[in-house]
């Protein structure tokens, strides 16, 4: 497989160090501010007391802190410690990036197994990095079975994503996903695009 597609996954695995977030009053909050200010020593100010006291969203903070190098010393053993303790509280950004870390050995002993269980999760929560990655584990059998009908599945989500910044993702997953379909018949693939097609369905708009 071109290295180039796996470049797209960690690619979109820095994409998910950005932290969207609604603007409401309060600690965390004026963490996110400063984050985006580049204030990074602010930022970790607000947000590891918050972390330590079990706040799911502040450990995410903390642990993309730590992966960047971010006004810390880098340290990928602390961002997986942190990011797993947001990830237990079902936070999908956290699995996504303990996954990785787990598919990377990065902060952790490389496990493709935990990698593919806890990309299916944020998968399932609907990043759509996460199903990219999912279906280049299925395409490549890493961690799983090999399963060219899983890998067009988890392509095709991340082939939907919207906007402008997505671009780069809709145009990789889609050239994936039909090296994919080339591994299937006409039935299974119509078969799976009526999958998609319910979840996408079923999906918050």
């Amino acid at each position: 497989m071109p290295a180039r597609y796996e470049l797209i996954a960690k690619i979109l695995l820095l994409l998910a160090l950005v932290h969207p977030t609604p603007a409401r009053a309060g600690p965390y909050e004026d963490g996110d501010l400063a984050f985006r200010r580049k204030n990074y020593a602010i930022a970790m100010k607000h947000w590891l007391p918050m972390a330590t006291a079990g706040h799911p969203l502040a450990q995410v903070g903390v642990a993309t802190l730590y992966y960047g190098g971010l006004g810390v010393v880098l340290d990928y053993r602390l961002a997986f410690d942190w990011y797993s303790k947001a990830a237990e509280q079902g936070v999908a950004q956290a699995e996504y990036m303990s996954g990785a870390m787990y598919r990377d050995g990065r902060g952790v002993e490389q496990d493709e197994i935990k990698a593919a269980a806890l990309f299916r999760k944020a998968a399932e929560h609907g990043i759509q990095g996460a199903q990219y990655s999912l279906g280049l584990i299925y395409l490549k059998g890493s961690g799983v079975a090999r399963d060219y009908a899983e890998a067009y599945y988890w392509f095709s989500l991340a082939a939907s994503a919207q906007g402008k910044d997505k671009a780069q993702l809709r145009t990789t997953a889609t050239y994936m996903r039909d090296q994919a379909a080339a591994r299937l018949d006409k039935e299974e693939v119509a078969k799976i695009r009526e999958r998609v097609a319910v979840q996408q369905s079923a999906a918050p708009r």
